[in-house]
């Protein structure tokens, strides 16, 4: 459980919900599982959450209003752990996050997260799902004040025998605000992947906007992937769309890559890096963009 990187200044470094190692900065607490920010300027931290097998953490974050930061994530979970998180981001706050997925486990692990955004709030947040091992995940975020934005990012891996299962879910709970989704995966082997993107627009909440986009991309005939996109609306003056499409690897692009002088290993790598970097493309945070970056060059065959 030590094997993470401190990559930031400022961190805190949680242990089965205690808090075992940080450097915070002035006007950031953390107390009774709850970590609140109240920072005049703008700040980077790093937060490493490391969970035993069978063991759970529940963990709540407080942006107060108008503050700005950017938040680096590293998730190192074990066999049937679960980890729960609610955000709650204030009138004119700011949330960047990037959040890594580092675990190596046999066996599911279950993570629910929820963001609960108020008027011209905004939270654009990169999930790096890379990681070995099964994983059921929901991300939920409330847009509950006019103005409020979330701008959601997801590339996912799927491997050798793992099955992973994703919820990202956006619900506009009040007139103009802006929701977007944007997740790619590839699956391998005999891996499984299932994406459910949701955008729901409930009646009044005129002048609102939910997109979203889900691919998936398949190596092997025994892959299983779904992309599901699912689009809920009751209102009239909306926009709204959603793209989803599961296919299969160009085999000439292998053959071709593999001409060139490339390994299939090499060749699958970098497939695997070009169908997901598209994600990064859409990202306009330079903290998120690079690590993004940093985290997709590392993806193996």
């Amino acid at each position: 459980m030590d094997n993470y990187v401190l990559s930031s200044s400022f961190y805190c470094v949680v242990y089965n919900g205690q808090c075992i190692k940080a450097n915070l900065p002035e006007g950031v607490d953390f107390e009774n599982h709850t970590i609140c920010f109240q920072n005049q300027k703008p700040v980077e931290i790093q937060f490493v959450y490391l969970l035993d097998q069978n063991e759970s953490m529940d963990i709540n974050i407080v942006i107060k209003e108008h503050v700005e930061v950017q938040m680096i994530e590293t998730k190192i979970f074990e066999n049937h752990s679960h980890f729960q998180k609610k955000i709650y981001v204030q009138e004119s706050a700011m949330l960047h996050i990037f959040s890594e997925n580092d675990s190596s486990n046999e066996e599911d692990i279950y993570v629910k997260e929820e963001v609960f955004l108020q008027n011209d709030a905004l939270c654009q947040c990169g999930y790096a799902e890379l990681s070995d091992g099964c994983y059921d995940g929901k991300y939920h975020y409330y847009l509950q004040g006019e103005g409020a934005q979330a701008k959601v990012r997801m590339a996912v891996l799927s491997k050798k025998k793992e099955s992973k299962h994703y919820e990202v879910f956006i619900q506009h709970c009040c007139p103009l605000t802006y929701g977007q989704m944007d997740n790619y995966g590839v699956v391998k082997d005999e891996g499984k992947l299932i994406i459910d993107g949701v955008g729901s627009i409930t009646k009044g909440q005129h002048g609102s906007a939910s997109h979203q986009t889900n691919k998936i991309m398949v190596f092997d005939e025994k892959c299983v992937a779904q992309a599901n996109p699912y689009l809920y609306i009751d209102e009239y003056d909306v926009k709204a769309s959603h793209a989803a499409a599961v296919g299969k690897m160009d085999e000439e692009h292998l053959y071709y890559l593999q001409s060139r002088g490339l390994t299939k290993k090499q060749a699958m790598h970098l497939i695997t890096y070009g169908y997901l970097k598209p994600v990064i493309a859409v990202i306009d945070n330079k903290m998120i963009k690079e690590r993004f970056e940093t985290a997709l060059s590392k993806v193996g065959a």
